[in-house]
């Protein structure tokens, strides 16, 4: 009220800002989540965002955003320079050396040590930074020495060795060559790959979470136990490029890292361009909660240059409709990264490669039989896999494969009544964009309605709306033709209500598709 400037910490943002609606969500009878949803302040709080490893600059004086997980999930330090020395705010992670003031916030889910890992791994982090001095979030400021952390992880580590009957095992990152300018991560999250000039600069394709625990949190966090590690044992001191396999978090959650250590750029293909950057405006899984800028999009049939290598990078729907097929040559062998097509159940009990099946990642049924006709045609040496790992290619697993998914696309074929499965599958044939979009009272939002005609033949639809809340939609309706295979897209405009007796406001869109009448198939959010 006094005017201060407020700024939070990203990953805990809706248990500030929009604590009412986490209040008025919470599910009692939810029995095996054990946080706390209504702890936070009874007042919601706006401001701007603290993001993982970046800084915030008052008074000439910076204060890099640390992630140190573990009392709650989002919990973050930061670290400055003040009168000669390295200090560190560290909330709760510490309250004194070798104490914590409370543990029940770190169990997050029931009989789980989730929060317990991300203590430890969180109590190593904060060490490593080489403070002088920890400012606690209670009790009195103490040195950063050794023994006073020593004194905490010891019987933290005893505690999880009790429980697990196995010593805990902190993270470091295992590389694997490939081949002499190719590098495996074999131990992130999702499979990270260097590719690497042996002058210190390197690109990458892809780079998953590299912690114990990292992807079982909720929200899911990067904590960065890679980049340490790039030039001591990979001679790399610079990351230049990074290329994705696809949109999905896993694969993106060390790029803000590879950013803002070294400044290094995204290139993509112009179908995956949007989503990258504007991850809000799609309800789509495993977004990332904040988008990236693109500095090169690459055309379908166009190589994207680097370093004396040709990268082909190119949009062929797979786990999700935007995915990208990634090959290129080096060191005499031929490589192709294919994201998560396969699932991290392939190869357990004989079952070779197993696709990686999501309806709400919109993949088409027609696109299955498409996958391993990709690898038969590129003819690779190595499969860059999203949870597998590099793998020679053999020929007659993805031939194996090509039998699998045409038995898959068949019965899909079969048993979906619809002109064709895609309408079955796809649950964006009919979709509002942007999907969520924050609003303040008496606003006028313009949201495009986009429409695929995923049947082989020339199609009608009518499409009438209607809006919860009190807000209107204009026009209330609208007619269009839509060729073969081909889509459709128009503007509406949504003007919401003087004030809110809701949370949000919901515009739907309800389709008469060639006289058949659907429902209301797709909808929007504006939210405040």
């Amino acid at each position: 009220r006094a005017g201060t400037e407020i700024v939070l910490p990203f990953a805990e943002k809706r248990l500030l800002e929009e604590g009412d609606l986490v209040r008025a969500a919470y599910d009692t009878y939810d029995n095996y989540t054990s946080y706390f949803p209504g702890a936070g302040p009874l007042e919601d709080i706006g401001g701007a965002y603290a993001h993982d490893y970046e800084t915030i600059s008052w008074a000439g004086i910076d204060f890099q955003v640390v992630p140190l997980p573990g009392h709650t999930f989002g919990s973050a330090g930061y670290l400055f320079e003040l009168d000669g020395q390295r200090l560190l705010a560290c909330g709760d992670l510490m309250c004194g050396p070798g104490k914590l003031r409370e543990y029940f916030w770190s169990q997050w889910q029931y009989m789980d040590f989730k929060g317990h890992a991300n203590l430890l791994e969180s109590l190593r982090a904060a060490e490593r930074l080489g403070a002088d001095l920890i400012l606690p979030g209670h009790g009195e400021p103490f040195a950063a020495d050794a023994a006073g952390f020593e004194a905490l992880r010891a019987p933290l580590e005893e505690l999880w060795s009790l429980f697990y009957n196995a010593p805990y095992q902190y993270y470091e990152p295992v590389f694997r060559e490939l081949t002499e300018h190719v590098v495996e991560v074999t131990n992130s999250a999702a499979n990270t790959y260097i590719v690497r000039d042996g002058e210190g600069r390197a690109l990458f394709i892809d780079s998953g979470y590299t912690s114990n625990a990292a992807i079982n949190g909720n929200p899911h966090r990067h904590i960065d136990h890679l980049t340490p590690h790039l030039e001591a044992k990979l001679g790399v001191r610079e990351v230049e490029w990074f290329l994705p396999s696809h949109y999905h978090d896993d694969h993106l959650a060390g790029l803000p890292v590879l950013q803002h250590r070294y400044g290094t750029k995204v290139a993509t293909s112009p179908e995956l361009r949007d989503i990258l950057e504007n991850p809000d405006r799609f309800d789509m899984p495993c977004l990332v909660p904040r988008g990236t800028s693109v500095e090169a999009v690459v055309e379908r049939g166009a190589a994207f240059h680097w370093r004396g290598i040709d990268f082909h990078m190119e949009q062929h729907p797979g786990q999700t409709l935007y995915h990208h097929l990634i090959d290129f040559e080096v060191d005499g062998q031929r490589f192709l990264s294919i994201g998560d097509n396969v699932s991290g159940a392939s190869f357990s009990a004989g079952r070779e490669f197993i696709h990686s099946f999501i309806p709400k990642n919109r993949t088409p049924v027609s696109s299955y039989r498409d996958m391993p006709r990709q690898i038969s045609g590129r003819d690779p040496d190595w499969l860059l896999t999203g949870h597998l790992g590099a793998r020679k290619c053999d020929r007659g697993e993805t031939g194996r494969w090509q039998q699998w998914m045409d038995r898959w696309t068949e019965l899909f074929t079969e048993i979906i009544d619809q002109p064709t499965p895609d309408l079955g599958m796809d649950p964006h044939w009919v979709e509002f964009y942007p999907y969520r979009t924050r609003v303040e009272a008496g606003q006028q939002l313009e949201l495009e309605v986009r429409i695929k005609n995923h049947e082989a033949q020339r199609s009608e639809a009518q499409l009438r709306f209607r809006a919860s809340g009190g807000a209107k939609v204009l026009p209330a309706g609208q007619s269009l033709r839509l060729e073969a295979g081909g889509s459709g897209r128009f503007k509406v405009r949504v003007k919401m209500p003087d004030s809110f007796t809701t949370h949000s406001v919901t515009i739907a869109a309800d389709v008469t598709w060639n006289d058949r009448h659907l429902g209301e198939t797709a909808e929007a959010i504006a939210y405040w």
